[in-house]
């Protein structure tokens, strides 16, 4: 009779537990760095919308004035014309010209004005075509960012899929873990029903308070702690929930300080500040590549919108994968 190994046996709903929150962990660095990129995109993309619309506006204003310069041009013209074929004009410059030398200098500021018109005009349309090329340029940049930020996008939407699914399957093992552990105490409780029960344990320390801080970082901060319990949720910037970039955008940004929605162009938006020199408000930069931060809010505590599934939080700023902290 064969008998089945004791490592083929099934797991039990503790170890499925343990494995489901491994890969979930796994899922949600991913996701995280995937945001990030398709926050990067979308700040790509916006850049892209604003050359292309700085250009339109520049050639617009070329246009116009070559079209002036195009007007001023052909009445100079008709100018030089009547008074070199003898029309009506010519009469009346003749009469008004003091001297030969006095009607000399008058027809020939005419030629130069004819002149610096014909210059003007060529100058003009030689930089409508410029901008029109470029413009071409900028129209495919935009396209090639639109095509790209679409491509995150679903890059995260698949991800957050899959996060959510474990997320699910988590909630269900849990329940079926607590489910059994109930049972177990219940049977335990029955067999030591004379025993006094175990002192309850002492509740966690509460995290010690954040010090008071001035200024624009202070306002960073009371802004942050203020988001704490609000849900995580990929490219949010507030008010009813925010990323991890998001949520250091807004903060600053209630301090009139303007960030960029992504982790990576944050921290090279900010001075680096040395770990032992940090204070509360600097921004706190995690993942190679970058691809999570969060606020020091002073004692060794940041404030952070960690991942999808849970909400802004407080907690320690150790963690292995610490790259460095700006300041804006």
């Amino acid at each position: 009779m064969l008998l089945t190994p004791p490592a083929a046996l099934a797991d039990t709903p503790r170890q499925q537990l343990a494995r489901a929150q491994e890969r979930l962990d796994t899922l949600s660095r991913d996701l995280e760095i995937q945001i990030e990129e398709c926050n990067l995109s979308r700040e790509q993309l916006k850049a892209a919308k604003r050359a292309v619309a700085d250009n339109r506006a520049t050639y617009e204003k070329a246009e116009a004035k070559l079209a002036r310069v195009a007007d001023q041009r052909s009445r100079v013209a008709a100018q030089l014309y009547k008074e070199r074929t003898g029309g009506h004009a010519l009469a009346s410059l003749t009469v008004s010209a003091e001297s030969l030398t006095d009607y000399a200098e008058r027809m020939a500021w005419l030629d130069i004005t004819q002149q610096a018109r014909t210059t003007a005009f060529e100058r003009y349309a030689s930089t409508r075509t410029t901008l029109a090329a470029s413009g071409d340029v900028l129209e495919a940049a935009k396209h090639e960012a639109a095509g790209a930020n679409a491509t995150a996008q679903r890059s995260c939407d698949a991800t957050r899929r899959r996060v959510e699914a474990e997320q699910d399957r988590i909630a269900d093992l849990s329940a079926e873990v607590e489910r059994l552990e109930a049972a177990a105490r219940e049977r335990s409780q029955a067999r030591r029903a004379t025993s006094t029960s175990a002192p309850a344990a002492a509740p966690a320390p509460a995290p010690a308070p954040a010090p008071a801080v001035s200024g624009n970082a202070g306002v960073a901060v009371q802004f942050a702690l203020a988001q704490v319990g609000k849900p995580y949720a990929w490219g949010g910037s507030g008010p009813g929930s925010y990323d991890c970039s998001g949520l250091m955008m807004a903060a600053w940004g209630a301090a009139g300080v303007s960030l960029p929605h992504n982790s990576g162009m944050q921290y090279g938006a900010t001075r680096r500040v040395a770990r032992d020199q940090l204070q509360p408000g600097d921004i706190l930069f995690f993942g190679s590549p970058i691809h999570h931060d969060a606020m020091y809010i002073g004692n060794g505590q940041m404030v952070e919108a960690p991942r999808t599934g849970l909400n802004v939080r407080v907690v320690s700023m150790d963690r292995s994968d610490y790259v460095g902290a700006g300041r804006p």
